[in-house]
């Protein structure tokens, strides 16, 4: 039971990872049309997925401001996703293609 429950551990996070992924660096996603808000197009892998934390890890994301413009406030950030977890994904990112 152990070895079927570490292989689905392992194949839940090898669905995450795309073939260019490159840590938690996917890039400035502030460059898009759509500013913050994920798309279809710039997060095939996790699209339509609603557990954030599975291949974002909360304590390794909001690290570095990717939003091309330098000036997003990472701490404060920080601590409102820890603080209100899963539900202040949308807020910033949309609904990933998440049906409601």
């Amino acid at each position: 039971m152990k070895k079927i429950l570490l292989l689905l551990l392992v194949l839940s996070i090898m669905s995450c990872v795309g073939e260019d992924n490159e840590g938690q660096d996917f890039g400035d996603i502030f460059d898009s049309d759509e500013g913050l808000i994920l798309t279809e197009e710039e997060h095939p892998d996790g699209w339509g997925r609603s557990e954030c934390f599975v291949c974002h890890p909360i304590f390794d994301i909001h690290q570095v401001d990717r939003s091309g413009i330098g000036i997003l406030p990472l701490e404060e950030i920080q601590e409102f996703v820890v603080e209100e977890g899963l539900p202040s994904c949308p807020i910033c990112h949309g609904d990933n293609g998440v049906d409601k």
